[in-house]
């Protein structure tokens, strides 16, 4: 018994004298050493060197030793695994019931962003999606893996408004013929510049629709400048064979008039952080910051909310836009957005995300309200509705109110005389939850004589319970309409009003 102790003993001494050893010996330079803390117990007690011999006996077979964090697919292309929005099984399995579901909610809350940034005095707001890896690359995973036909974003893409999200797929998977070079790092998530300019071109191109009088890049300006070998990335290193396993890195340059040098700024703060060059900027930071390019092709601000893709496509911003305020969506709670919003006043607000976090719970979060409570004092009645019919609505005994008893709840109100929209810009009625007074998503339609209610003629908004005053003349689909009949109040949120009433429906100014 006594020998097994002393074994243990002599075996402990020793890892605790060779392991800092080694792990010194393989720190790096001096500096990295003194930046790091070479002294700290994570650096001198690290046993990640270790680890990787497990790893670099089973990679040849194709095992990987975390396939939770990432699977190992062929010819040395590594993809992330189910630990990431249960990538793996989402891309296999393709959308579901819930999905479905998430879907939905993500198109409404889409919808009531862009009305609450129109209202806001945003020229322009867009969603730049991002292709995953294994949507561009399918062919180098497993065979067990292969992606299904239809996908979750798919569905997305059915279920938000048009126009809204700039869907970079198509074009990423048809360059992938046009370069020799690999378009996302085999080794690491994400893509590299080229691909970034291409996804950033091709936003480019959709945004120029609308956007008539924006500059931008053009294809003679940009030219890959480097391609040369690197480590590998944040996929090998889940496997701790970073230095074993090597990628190609391909950079790319913008030829321009004038050199663009940056200058990052603490938005918060005001305090210049980093001056100089046009670099790549991390999503990593904690704060939102400001960056500022003096001869960018556009005199314009820009509310940037990015992930990690948008690293690469930070230089590519910077050319574009005089001042981009940047910050990482998923650290930008909703109430912040609409500070930064309030604060910044964007020209155009744009989001960056990866098409695995687009079903993320965020892009489902509605905006602030935007109504007021209350008849104006100085409101003139013009013309009010008449309640000609209930859908999916029961009376409830005893009471003057309704209950909801299906999936699309809604009242139609006839209006006692004809009138032109543009000649009532407020919508006013009454909503009542009994004793629920949380907010809840409401969806007005409208139509005029001879037609019927359609999704164009409709807007969506967050409110709670109360005397609503909608101002709509901001709808040009509302001041456009011309003599208008009938307006319909949808309960978007049913859980949210089980028992209701809406009363004293009037236009008016």
């Amino acid at each position: 018994m006594k020998n097994k102790v002393y074994i243990f003993i002599c075996v402990a001494l020793l890892v605790v004298t060779v392991v800092p050893v080694i792990n010194l010996i393989n720190f790096g330079t001096a500096q990295e050493r003194v930046e790091k803390k070479w002294w700290s117990r994570s650096v001198l007690f690290n046993f990640d060197f270790a680890m990787s011999y497990p790893s670099r006996v089973l990679y040849p077979f194709g095992i990987s030793t975390d396939s939770n964090q990432m699977i190992i697919g062929k010819d040395d292309w590594l993809y992330l695994g189910d630990h990431y929005e249960q990538t793996i099984t989402a891309s296999r399995l393709g959308p579901t019931v819930e999905d479905a579901e998430t879907a939905r909610k993500i198109g409404l809350a889409t919808k009531l962003w862009d009305q609450w940034l129109t209202h806001k005095g945003v020229r322009g707001y867009r969603i730049m999606l991002v292709p995953n890896k294994e949507t561009v690359y399918p062919e180098y995973l497993p065979d067990w893996a292969k992606p299904a036909r239809h996908s979750v974003t798919d569905l997305l893409l059915t279920s938000v408004s048009q126009g809204l999200y700039v869907d970079t797929r198509p074009t990423i998977r048809a360059a992938r013929t046009q370069f020799l070079e690999p378009l996302y790092f085999k080794t690491d998530t994400h893509w590299n510049s080229l691909g970034a300019w291409l996804a950033f071109h091709a936003f480019a191109i959709e945004l120029a629709h609308s956007e008539t009088d924006l500059r931008w890049p053009t294809d003679q300006q940009i030219h890959i400048s480097k391609i040369m070998n690197r480590e590998g990335g944040d996929l090998a290193n889940f496997l701790r064979m970073s230095e074993v396993l090597q990628d190609s890195y391909v950079d790319i340059e913008i030829a321009s008039e004038h050199p663009i040098e940056t200058e990052q700024y603490d938005f918060d703060t005001r305090h210049l952080i980093a001056s100089g060059g046009n670099p790549q900027i991390s999503s990593h930071t904690q704060l939102p910051l400001l960056v500022k390019s003096e001869h960018a092709l556009n005199q314009k601000k820009v509310l940037w909310l990015r992930d990690s893709f948008g690293d690469a496509m930070a230089p590519l911003m910077a050319y574009t836009f005089t001042e981009t305020l940047q910050m990482d969506y998923l650290k930008t709670a909703p109430a912040l957005f609409a500070s930064m919003v309030e604060t910044f006043k964007p020209d155009y607000v744009f989001i960056t995300v990866v098409e695995r976090k687009a079903f993320s719970e965020w892009f489902a979060n509605p905006p602030p309200i935007i109504f007021a409570f209350g008849k104006p004092i100085n409101f003139i009645s013009i013309s009010h509705g008449l309640q000609s019919v209930l859908n999916d609505m029961t009376k409830v005994e005893g009471k003057d109110a309704y209950q909801i008893s299906g999936a699309d709840p809604y009242i139609t109100f006839s209006l006692i005389n004809p009138i032109r929209s543009q000649e009532v810009p407020e919508l006013v009625f009454e909503l009542n939850c009994g004793e629920k007074n949380d907010p809840l998503q409401i969806q007005v339609f409208w139509h005029t004589a001879g037609s019927v209610f359609s999704e164009s003629s409709s807007v969506h908004f967050m409110t709670n319970p109360g005397i609503i005053t909608k101002d709509m003349s901001q709808y040009s689909s509302w001041t456009q309409a011309g003599s208008l009949t009938d307006v319909r109040v949808d309960i978007d949120s049913p859980n949210a009003c089980p028992v209701l009433t809406i009363n004293n429906l009037e236009l008016g100014k």
